[in-house]
């Protein structure tokens, strides 16, 4: 039952990165469809995956602290850096999208930040698979 709910998170986290990654680039096109009074409902989407993305990493985070006091292992400085530069990384990409969602209809400013904000989920992500 412990491997399962160390398991779960895992998923969930790899399935909302994913998921925040495919939205993002699919509102970035919908965006530019859909008129300009319903552009915040477009962005409901990516703002639930990116938080649901949060709280997952942070179950992770737990999960993986407690089991190394449990089992009298030290986190290395490893773990805690790249930790840090996921949330970075995830607060930044969340900033940037709000700022490009605003300005979806002014061209090539926002696609600057989309290419941004998705670039920084990517990396993000692959950051993670070094954990």
């Amino acid at each position: 039952m412990q491997k399962f709910l160390f398991l779960l998170p895992i998923w969930v986290h790899l399935l909302a990165m994913a998921g925040a990654f495919g939205t993002t680039i699919t509102c970035v096109f919908l965006s530019r469809t859909v008129p300009e009074n319903q552009d915040d409902m477009v962005w409901r989407i990516p703002q639930m995956f990116l938080g649901l993305t949060f709280l997952t990493g942070l179950a992770l985070v737990y999960l993986r602290f407690t089991s190394a006091m449990n089992s009298g292992t030290v986190l290395g400085i490893q773990f805690w850096s790249i930790t840090g530069c996921k949330l970075a990384l995830l607060l930044l990409s969340g900033a940037l999208s709000g700022i490009a969602s605003k300005k979806s209809k002014a061209g090539q400013a926002s696609s600057f930040l989309w290419v941004g904000t998705a670039s920084m989920f990517a990396v993000a992500s692959l950051l993670g698979l070094s954990v």
